[in-house]
């Protein structure tokens, strides 16, 4: 068995002024995922930079999403967002937590596969904000991973139910420069 691990943060919200210039995955709150052994590379699906920029600024996009309009997303590397917000989690509410999926090493190399090949080609799916009308056509970063065949710790991604959810299913995530070499927190 392997594993596979759903990761998310909540955001610091639109209207909080210390962090109102932090980008927007930070602002929103995110969800991810990575494959054990490869937490270097933690995918995140989020709109393309394509689709906000048809939109507008940040605060155009934030409006968009939330009227419940859809985007084109695709997946990224989103390491990066992970590690923000975790540094931020001292200040802000943005403590990182994980879950784990325990996997065949078949299944776990067949989501493997699907989720690079779509990293790599960069495949457009339909990005909003959850909405009831379209569950199932549409994903968020929270709900993304179930196109992999991943179970998730809560089914309409809105990140207020959510994030509860991970939490309590899970443990806080540790990034890997702050752990020791068993993998425990330094």
């Amino acid at each position: 068995m392997k594993q596979i691990y759903i990761i998310g943060f909540r955001g610091t919200g639109f209207r909080s002024e210390p962090f109102k210039r932090q980008v927007l995955l930070i602002r929103a709150g995110h969800v991810g995922f990575y494959f054990e052994g490869e937490d270097d590379l933690i995918f995140g699906f989020h709109p393309t930079e394509e689709a906000c920029r048809a939109v507008g600024d940040d605060e155009a996009v934030i409006a968009w999403l939330k009227a419940h309009h859809p985007m084109t997303g695709a997946l990224y590397d989103d390491t990066a967002i992970f590690h923000r917000a975790d540094a931020l989690a001292e200040d802000a509410p943005t403590t990182v937590w994980q879950m784990p999926i325990s996997v065949s090493d078949e299944v776990y190399e067949r989501i493997r596969q699907q989720a690079y090949a779509w990293y790599n080609e960069h495949k457009p799916f339909i990005y909003a904000f959850p909405s009831d009308e379209f569950a199932e056509t549409r994903d968020n970063c929270a709900t993304f991973p179930r196109r992999l065949g991943l179970s998730l710790p809560e089914p309409t991604g809105n990140l207020r139910e959510y994030m509860p959810a991970l939490q309590m299913n899970g443990e806080r995530w540790v990034a890997k420069g702050d752990q020791d070499d068993t993998g425990n927190p330094k």
